[in-house]
């Protein structure tokens, strides 16, 4: 039964209907066809000019997004908005450049108006900056570089084109490279030859980004500039200059290195000038504003010591990707220097009182509790030609729940084969699957929320307004809910960079993660996570989505038989199969001294219960632990990859 894809709407429909019949809502269905070549998949979103669809295009076999006009709630007539969405159609056609996603076909469809565009699955500015926190620096700077070559191939355009509709959900991230891309020129129209269209009563733009001029009809290059600057803004402090001023109390907008202290004050007067009331006074050029927060970026990276990497994401997290030899494995370590144990967030070595809170610096460091031992390993073992798996290991400290507590995070991913055993990118699937985990909860683990930030408004903490209080939820169920957010992420992940190249990457995928003392696990597959405890034995406390493990279920095999049985490699659930995926969720206190071992197939399929648990028993060195059962596994056939890792808690 057809079911509208619109989540305000959710109606359902008889076998063959393809379109929403809810006058407010008048949504394509799933398998609806549009001009005989774009069969609709799912909704991404809809916005004041359409709906945009994921589609099949059934001529050239690939993923891509379609726009759909709507004249639902759009208060111009109906000539006026079909002839926006031809210049849409027919500008974004005209414009080729590496940071504008182009349009690869448009036209009519009966009464139905279309757009089609390459399909970018990396999300958007939008979604990184929805906790209200200021983007990393290094990462800023990247997306404004390219916002910049983006708004001056606009602006040259032969027509002199405005986009008029710069803003963070209008700004993707594309899948392959991390690039900047803008779409979205549903409201732009040319400075030359064409009647203007504003109509009497309606704002082009999005309130907060609209330049003063633009808001009272009069858009202009500038305009896009004026845009831009808010953007910036909004990265480096993670509010838009309305909510900076009404958190401050002040009448001013505050400078952005008040706002985030990482930030050189050099940048401030560059931000604000690409803001000016007059757009005479702004940069003539986007990439002569970005020029500008280049240099002063460039000065400040020069005097400042150490040079921090790629991986930070917040001054109170010195992250580092630690360097390995081995393609199987990424190490993250992000320990801030002289952490708070108020407020988690780094401090100088000599500072006596945390120059964020102002608490006493003399407490014993959170750093020193609740740390862990890790060993980890991976092989190809001795019948793969190829090591398919993929381990992370990262530890910090986790500022987001207070008071702030070290925290461990530990995946294994095992990429899976074809057809008749073949390579169809398993490696990449499972690298996908554990950067994603990196991606999505050390950020969440490790940023401040924007309540934590001190602002420097000048109000002593003790006399600043009271806020309603609110119900927080426990952070067990935080951690458990982000777990689960992060393994659905990946999974999507997967799921569309198979829809985009058309592949069939798949891969299992198990995530722990130790916070205060108790144990969170998320699992999919059959890579399996183990607890050992000297008084309750060795458990398993994953579940193995095969068909083996269902004959086990069912009375219909002997547990032991598993690791013979050919239905063992046959997995019901995997990610990268469907759009969404059942997540096994575990959490547990642990003790001192207990083991967690993470491993593949590879592992277990070779070294039965009893002797992972005879190994685990010994002790000692994780490392060497790990050694153990690596080669134990190849000992006894070596049939596949074998990854460990191995926890020991202090």
């Amino acid at each position: 039964m057809p079911h509208c894809p619109n989540p305000r709407c959710q109606a359902d429909y008889p076998p063959g209907t393809v379109q929403c019949t809810n006058p407010f809502c008048q949504c394509l269905l799933p398998e609806a066809i549009v001009a005989g070549r774009y069969r609709i998949e799912t909704l991404l979103g809809i916005g004041g000019m359409g709906a945009v669809y994921r589609a099949s295009d059934t001529f050239e076999m690939e993923q891509v997004a379609l726009k759909i006009l709507t004249f639902t709630n759009i208060t111009m007539d109906k000539d006026t908005a079909v002839e926006r969405f031809r210049r849409e159609a027919r500008y974004a056609h005209q414009l080729k450049h590496q940071n504008i996603v182009p349009v690869l076909n448009f036209g009519q469809d009966g009464k139905l108006l279309y757009l089609a565009m390459p399909l970018v699955t990396g999300g958007t500015v939008k979604s990184l900056l929805q906790n209200e926190c200021p983007l990393p620096t290094q990462q800023a700077q990247r997306y404004l570089n390219d916002l910049a070559e983006a708004i001056d191939a606009i602006h040259q355009h032969p027509q002199q084109i405005i986009h008029r509709d710069i803003k963070p959900s209008n700004l993707l991230i594309h899948q392959k490279d991390r690039r900047l891309v803008v779409t979205d020129f549903g409201i732009a129209r040319a400075m030359q030859q064409e009647k203007a269209l504003t109509q009497r009563g309606w704002s082009l733009g999005t309130q907060h980004y609209i330049a003063p001029e633009q808001e009272s009809g009069k858009a202009e290059p500038a305009s896009d500039i004026y845009a831009m600057g808010v953007v910036a803004y909004q990265m480096f402090t993670g509010l838009l200059p309305f909510q900076a001023m009404v958190r401050s109390h002040t009448a001013e907008l505050p400078a952005p290195s008040t706002l985030n202290p990482s930030l050189p004050p050099t940048v401030d007067p560059i931000i604000i000038h690409a803001i000016d009331i007059d757009p005479t006074k702004r940069y003539r050029s986007a990439r002569e504003f970005a020029d500008a927060l280049n240099k002063a970026l460039e000065v400040e990276a020069i005097q400042s010591a150490p040079a921090h990497t790629e991986g930070i994401w917040s001054e109170s997290t010195a992250a580092t990707l630690i360097p390995t030899n081995d393609a199987n494995i990424i190490v993250r370590s992000l320990i801030p220097e002289h952490p708070c144990s108020q407020c988690g967030r780094e401090n100088r070595s000599n500072s006596r009182f945390c120059r964020h809170c102002g608490h006493s610096l003399n407490d014993t460091s959170a750093l020193v509790t609740d740390v862990c031992q890790v060993g980890y390993r991976s092989d190809v073992g001795r019948q793969a030609k190829d090591n398919e798996d993929m381990l992370l290991i990262a530890q910090g400290l986790c500022v987001t729940l207070t008071p702030p507590r070290p925290f461990s995070l530990f995946a294994i991913a095992d990429g899976l084969l074809g057809p008749q055993g073949k390579s169809v990118g398993g490696h990449k699937a499972s690298r996908l699957a554990v950067e994603t985990i990196s991606d999505v909860l050390l950020p969440l683990l490790t940023t401040p929320s924007p309540s934590q930030h001190t602002m420097r408004s000048g109000i002593p903490a003790g006399q600043q307004q009271r806020r309603p209080l609110q119900v927080i939820p426990p952070s067990e169920t935080i951690l458990a809910q982000w777990m689960r957010d992060a393994v659905w992420q990946a999974n999507k992940v997967i799921y569309h960079r198979n829809a985009d190249y058309d592949t069939m990457m798949a891969s299992t995928l198990t995530t722990t993660l130790l916070h205060k003392r108790r144990l969170f696990v998320a699992s999919v597959g059959d890579s399996r996570a183990y607890y050992y405890n000297k008084n309750k034995g060795l458990q398993c406390i994953t579940t193995d989505h095969t068909l083996a493990a269902n004959l086990v279920e069912a009375d219909l095999l002997l547990p032991d038989d598993v690791h013979k049985s050919p239905k063992r490699n046959q997995h019901y659930r995997y990610l990268g199969q469907n759009y969404q995926v059942v997540v096994d969720l575990f959490q547990s206190e642990v003790e001192v001294e207990d083991t967690i071992l993470l491993c593949t197939d590879g592992l277990w399929h070779m070294v039965r219960h009893e002797r992972i648990q005879e190994i685990l028993a010994q002790g000692g060195d994780p490392q060497k632990l790990t050694r153990t059962l690596v080669h134990e596994a190849n000992d006894a056939g070596g049939e596949g990859n074998i990854s460990a890792i191995v926890i020991r808690i202090k």
